[in-house]
């Protein structure tokens, strides 16, 4: 695919999006799925046997709770998941004993969740993995290049209301994950 050169931002004379902006989200949108497959972070048959068979998404929650003991519903927005799609996945940390699961003392109708011993070292491991292969796939970009795509996810968290809920910024810091 051929893109112009041209300034993206400007738009046409009657007001809709410029031609050439078109193509780049076109481009951005046609490679999005495998850029995001690129930073997967896929345990080993034999990782996967010694983190209980944990899928992503409970060792992505897991992270979450790495933070600090959560109420449920810190949780769930953080993922950007239903309060019932939260509790099914904290249910099944639980039962693996990944999880701890409390009432909170101020208000017995708020459950705060926390990660075991166990499940903290297994999470550092995790993360040193995601960090590892981010390190990887970014090898081939400039200081210079990592410079700006850090700049463009700044912006892109900070200006966009699609952001997903625990990625966006509340504090007025830069958010990142």
């Amino acid at each position: 695919m051929e893109i112009s050169t041209a300034d993206p931002r400007r738009s046409a004379p009657s007001g809709a999006p410029h031609p050439a902006r078109d193509q780049l989200v076109a481009a951005i949108a046609s490679s999005a799925p495998a850029v995001r497959r690129l930073f997967d972070v896929r345990p080993s048959p034999k990782e996967r046997a010694t983190w209980r068979s944990l899928t992503v998404h409970q060792l992505e929650a897991l992270a979450q709770l790495q933070q600090g003991g959560l109420t449920m519903g810190e949780l769930c927005q953080g993922l950007g998941i239903s309060e019932s799609a939260g509790t099914a996945l904290s249910d099944r940390l639980v039962a693996r004993e990944m999880v701890i699961r409390e009432s909170d003392d101020a208000d017995r109708r708020v459950v705060r969740l926390s990660l075991s011993k166990r499940a903290r070292a297994m999470v550092e491991r995790f993360q040193a993995r995601k960090r590892q292969r981010i390190a990887e796939v970014l090898g081939v970009v400039s200081d210079e290049g990592l410079a700006a795509l850090v700049g463009i996810h700044e912006r892109l968290l900070a200006g966009t209301a699609a952001t997903p809920p625990g990625l966006r910024d509340t504090t007025g810091a830069s958010a990142t994950r």
